[in-house]
């Protein structure tokens, strides 16, 4: 009986343990918006990314031009291939444009804390923090 108990307890332990591990393995889907890049609060601009993951596309607008790419995301780990983009030029806007479009190719994984979604590089650098639009 004991040994019994013993299993039943560690099934329920295990399948918490997973629940846990479903949840933050969750695919991104739908709209999020960047609130921080390279450590600095974005508040002047809203920059939203459009994540379809039929077609894994990804698409927004980086404060002067559209872009898009294709992304890849298993479990925590994610990539975009190079994206591609609209060639205006916006006066004041263009460095948090390079930065945005730069940080996308350096994605290596995410870490989702409650509403936000930290991204960071492969070397663990943090790249920028997304938050789900409802």
């Amino acid at each position: 009986m004991k040994n019994f108990l013993l299993l039943f307890f560690s099934l329920i332990l295990l399948s918490c343990a997973n629940t846990a591990d479903t949840v933050t393995d969750e695919s991104l889907d739908g709209d999020y918006q960047i609130s921080e890049i390279d450590g600095q609060k974005i508040v002047s601009e809203k920059i939203i990314l459009e994540f379809n993951p039929i077609g894994n596309r990804v698409s927004g607008n980086t404060g002067c031009n559209q872009f898009s790419a294709h992304y890849n995301q298993h479990g925590n780990n994610l990539e975009f291939s190079t994206p591609m983009n609209t060639r205006k030029h916006c006066e004041g806007k263009m460095e948090m444009e390079r930065q945005i479009l730069s940080s996308l190719e350096k994605v290596s994984r995410l870490n989702r804390t409650g509403q936000e979604i930290f991204v960071y590089s492969i070397n663990n650098e943090p790249l920028f923090t997304l938050i789900k639009i409802d």
